[in-house]
């Protein structure tokens, strides 16, 4: 196991820049993605185009993030994160002269393939210069960024198509690509990543002591599948709360994350990082049991709140497993991986959740996704920050 040293300045300055970019890229993401089902719509998309068109950025996220996760660990991170948001932001400015369901589909399998090269490539950055003993700390407090983008994302987007066109929706998205693009450019460096023994990737997926982060992925695919997906459906039917007042549900899940990331990101350095996981996907299952049976905001915020908090618990000590593994096989390989598993997730969660749905109803879509939270729990419970790292 090797460690990249380098002083405080350099290590806050990479912390910031890559912070700052991951943020503005994750809240263009934020801006569009609520408003497209409605924008796609109105172009004659189908029920079937509109779940083809957001499967198809998760589907080219699957297919590429192995690709440039193996050459940001061959070749640096830098130039594949520039690149990623050059890419990025020039697929975010098309969008607004694209005039079918077609040309939005091909869009968004582009844009995926330039997610694939910024966000797990950034994280994989962050965990090379992790300190050794406070990974959960430190990668956690980074991850906050992804999830503090996507919540204010969407109401960005709303705000800016309530007073504007979605034309200009699509303008802010390629602005704050743009801006992220010169962030990393002026402030970013260049430092080589760790070496390591270079594994096939056949081997790396195999890698044991990736099992556990890989099974939360798919979990948490699931999991927030289901609550992002079918929340809106359960609250409005059954809930008796107003699409704001979803929206505002919503809202309090996501922003309750990051919050919790940072302060629980210090306790995964602190206890067995697995106990940590099963905690929080404990809390994730007891959320998604609950809310079928609740009725109006206060107890859905309730419910929502602790799905955030489940996350805030989990997601810290899991990126801090996936930052050890990364320093004997590479970040960019361990990175991508537990990328993939949840792009893979989300690709097949909705198909399955809405396969349900169509049989047994919506409240069966959130018992199962919690008797899945709930039995994840005891496998994770039952592993531990010591488990064999034997890689095959």
């Amino acid at each position: 196991m090797t460690v990249i040293s380098i002083d405080h300045q350099t290590r806050s300055r990479i912390f910031f820049s890559l912070y700052s970019a991951v943020f503005a890229t994750m809240i263009g993401v934020g801006i569009v993605i609520p408003l497209l089902p409605r924008y796609v719509a109105t172009l004659g998309a189908t029920g079937l185009w509109i779940g083809a068109i957001f499967s198809a950025f998760s589907l080219s996220r699957a297919l590429f993030l192995p690709v440039f996760g193996k050459l940001s660990d061959n070749h640096g991170r830098r130039r594949l994160i520039l690149v990623g948001l050059c890419i990025y932001s020039l697929i975010s400015a098309l969008y607004t002269v694209a005039g079918s369901v077609l040309e939005i589909t091909a869009l968004r399998f582009l844009h995926g393939i330039a997610s694939a090269m910024v966000l797990p490539v950034a994280i994989a950055y962050i965990s090379d210069i992790a300190p050794v003993g406070k990974e959960g700390r430190f990668v956690g407090s980074f991850a906050s960024a992804i999830s503090l983008g996507m919540g204010l994302g969407p109401f960005i987007g709303g705000t800016i198509s309530d007073l504007f066109t979605m034309n200009a929706v699509f303008h802010s998205m390629t602005l704050m690509s743009f801006l992220a693009l010169i962030t990393a450019l002026l402030f970013l460096p260049d430092i080589a990543p760790r070496q390591v023994q270079k594994y096939p990737l056949r081997n790396v997926i195999t890698h044991k002591p990736l099992h556990g982060p890989v099974l939360y992925q798919l979990m948490y695919a699931l999991a927030n599948g289901t609550f992002m997906v079918f929340l809106p459906i359960l609250a409005i039917r059954d809930g008796e709360l107003s699409a704001s007042e979803t929206g505002i549900v919503i809202l309090v899940s996501v922003l309750s994350t990051p919050v919790f990331q940072h302060f629980f990101g210090r306790i995964a350095d602190q206890f067995d990082r697995y106990h940590l996981i099963a905690a929080g996907t404990a809390m994730i299952g007891v959320s998604l049991f609950i809310l079928p049976c609740l009725s109006g905001l206060a107890p859905y915020l309730a419910g929502a709140l602790l799905m955030g908090i489940g996350r805030g618990i989990s997601l810290p000590a899991m990126y801090a497993l996936v930052t050890v593994v990364g320093r004997d096989i590479g970040q960019g390989s361990a990175s991508s991986l537990v990328n993939t598993a949840l792009s893979v997730g989300l690709i097949v969660s909705p198909l399955v959740s809405g396969v349900i749905m169509d049989m047994s109803g919506i409240h069966t879509v959130f018992f199962i996704a919690s008797v899945v939270s709930a039995g994840c729990t005891l496998v994770f419970f039952t592993m531990h920050n010591n488990t064999d790292s034997t890689p095959w």
